[in-house]
């Protein structure tokens, strides 16, 4: 096993571990080349991955697999797993709802790269989802890529910052302040690029839920309605006595 990844410390979502779509996006971009698929697949977290520290990825017939030492970290698998298409949601509605995100103090993860109030501005993609109005179960947030993580004006940014952003909105239509929720399986389909310095929106859906576990539908939409990305996550308990980093 000697190919490694490394998910800088910038990319955490709780305090000590990646941001679990960015982590994903990254292992999966490698294991669709390692097994040789182009379509959509599903990675699966074993473990949180570790920030700043090298893993080692290989292929073992039909899956690959990503290893801290013997800990096997994730999954990469081929998926025929149908992903619903949500509806798309006008911008204006979509900022309306972002007025309803959790407050600063009660967020579960303040530093997330993807949604955490205490990031410094331009470190993170400052989504902020909140609940659509007239919904019971669905979030909408806005996102503008931002140029530093592409070449210039509308080139493409790298696949894992969709995976990324099309996480924390499915985790926020449950209450993550009451029981905070990572993810644990995701599942996405990337029909088009996303474009540095472009608006788009994000629109996520509860699927089911119990005592442990969510299941969640994501969409990323252009402004103008056209579908870039859509996702399927399964997710779990945050272990309490991990909470106080």
């Amino acid at each position: 096993m000697d190919e490694q990844l490394v998910v800088e410390a910038r990319f955490n979502g709780p305090p000590r571990s990646a941001q679990g779509g960015l982590a994903c996006g990254r292992f999966a971009e490698r294991g669709r080349q390692l097994l040789g698929v182009t379509g959509p697949v599903t990675v699966t977290l074993h473990e949180p991955p570790p920030l700043d520290t090298p893993l080692a990825i290989e292929r073992a017939g039909g899956r690959v697999h990503v290893w801290h030492g013997e800990t096997l970290v994730a999954s990469v698998a081929r998926t025929g797993a149908p992903i619903a298409t949500l509806p798309f949601v006008a911008p204006e509605v979509v900022a309306a709802a972002e007025r309803n995100h959790v407050p600063p103090d009660s967020h579960p993860f303040p530093t997330c790269f993807v949604c955490g109030p205490a990031r410094a501005a331009g470190d993170g993609l400052a989504l902020t989802p909140g609940r659509l109005p007239g919904t019971a179960s669905m979030t909408g947030c806005r996102w503008t890529p931002d140029l530093s993580l592409a070449t210039g004006p509308g080139a493409p940014v790298p696949a894992e910052f969709a995976w990324a952003a099309l996480d924390c909105p499915g985790g926020w239509t449950a209450d993550l302040a009451r029981t905070p929720m990572v993810l644990s399986r995701f599942t996405v389909d990337l029909p088009t690029a996303t474009l540095a310095g472009t608006p788009y929106v994000v629109i996520g859906r509860l699927d089911e839920r119990d005592a442990h576990t969510l299941t969640t539908t994501t969409a990323l939409y252009r402004h103008d309605g056209v579908l870039t990305g859509r996702a399927l996550a399964r997710w779990v308990r945050y272990p309490p006595e991990a909470t106080d980093g």
